[in-house]
């Protein structure tokens, strides 16, 4: 068994009104690779943070090394009602065993005033925009309710990751919070490529995009932040292709990158584009996965617009961490109302965790150091992010960036 604690609890201040659970949000982490272990350990934690609720809905941020199908069926066993969703990641984190690598969470949810709903898409490379569609109307036809937050977990390999948060803004519109990341491949790659893997129930799935909505009264707050800052002069991107950028400003991407890093270097995930966004004003990131020599390319991890204004952008390890505290202070600075926020949702980017290295940890010690150590926390990290860039926009797919989304009734 592994040395992670037990699950906190989360409920409204009241606790109920009359008879009528607000809201209870359990979390259990493990360490265990074996799937009825895993859950047996979960499923413990959960049930002492729900306080003898039956949840409605689940989210799973797990492992690679997990046995899938013996967890989904342990879980199944118990609830067999519940709605499910979520991915792989590189590594979840919560309030309760906060950083583990190689480790794997289960947030349960309960409510008896507000849904919880799902729906999925399928065959997303064949075409992003109508399986998104397909998930997002599939959970809202199942509720009545005014749709409050979604989360989805996605696949965003070999195609335009974009194309989904357009999709769902196209739907939603700008007023429903919605926080997720890609679910992350297996690493280090290897032959034969073992992509990200996505759940929804007891399937476990490739080439998919599963949401959650919750619909109903519930308090929501986003903040999305980075830590890196742009440097030097803007530039306009002048030659692009979706995500392959070959001119910036009429020269080759190569030279304005020689520009500020000096003769011999590359695009890396080091030195973002920082791409100023013509609706809100602020600028979010796409980080360079690969230079082509032959024909002069930079491949992103997201589309680049051509006529974008752009700025190359530059972090110290502190910074980026600094930018975790900037995500939590905007989304509490954003929490409606006089009350605080009872529980808290992160989805942190895989880049940033490659580069904090061994102080990978400080994101989810400082997110729980600004909370306080009562609030619960389930978060994860995803390749590529999934949210608005203010309260009134629809979402982005951002990169290297902190999300955080407070909840609360």
């Amino acid at each position: 068994m592994s040395d992670i604690d037990d699950g906190n609890r989360l409920t409204s201040p009241d606790d109920a009104i009359g008879d009528s659970t607000l809201l209870k949000m359990g979390v259990g982490q493990s360490d265990e690779l074996d799937g009825a272990l895993a859950a047996e350990e979960i499923l413990k934690q959960c049930a002492v943070a729900l306080g003898g609720e039956t949840p409605q809905a689940g989210l799973l941020l797990a492992s690679h090394d997990l046995d899938f199908e013996g967890f989904l069926s342990a879980v199944k066993h118990a609830y067999p009602g519940i709605d499910l969703i979520g991915c792989t990641t590189i590594a979840p984190m919560s309030s309760v065993a906060e950083y583990v690598e190689g480790s794997t969470s289960l947030t349960l949810f309960s409510s008896d005033l507000l849904d919880f709903t799902v729906g999925l898409g399928t065959d997303v490379t064949a075409g992003a925009g109508s399986a998104t569609r397909q998930a997002v109307e599939e959970a809202t036809r199942k509720t009545d309710k005014s749709p409050a937050l979604l989360i989805a977990t996605p696949t965003i390999e070999q195609f335009d990751p974009t194309a989904i948060t357009i999709e769902i803004g196209e739907i939603l519109g700008s007023g429903v919070p919605v926080i997720g990341g890609g679910a992350a491949p297996d690493f280090p790659m290897a032959d034969p490529w073992v992509g990200g893997r996505q759940f929804y129930g007891d399937q476990v799935l490739t080439n998919a995009v599963p949401v959650l909505l919750v619909s109903g009264p519930l308090k929501v707050s986003v903040g999305v932040a980075h830590g890196w800052s742009p440097v030097g002069k803007t530039a306009v991107v002048t030659r692009s292709d979706d995500a392959k950028v070959y001119e910036i400003d009429g020269e080759p991407i190569l030279e304005f990158y020689h520009r500020y890093l000096g003769i011999g270097s590359e695009p890396a995930y080091a030195n973002p584009l920082a791409i100023l966004d013509d609706d809100t004003g602020q600028y979010y990131l796409r980080a360079p996965l690969e230079y082509n020599e032959s024909d002069g390319s930079a491949t992103f991890f997201g589309s680049v617009p051509q006529g974008a204004t752009v700025q190359l952008a530059m972090a110290t390890t502190e910074e980026i961490l600094r930018g975790t505290e900037a995500s939590l202070a905007d989304a509490m600075a954003g929490f409606p109302g006089e009350a605080a926020p009872e529980g808290a949702l992160i989805a942190s980017c895989a880049v940033r965790n490659f580069l904090l290295g061994t102080r990978a940890s400080g994101e989810i010690e400082r997110i729980r150091a600004g909370l306080g150590q009562d609030v619960t926390v389930s978060g994860f990290y995803a390749f590529g992010e999934i949210a608005p860039l203010d309260s009134d926009s629809t979402p982005r797919f951002h990169n290297e960036t902190c999300v955080t989304v407070l909840i609360g009734t």
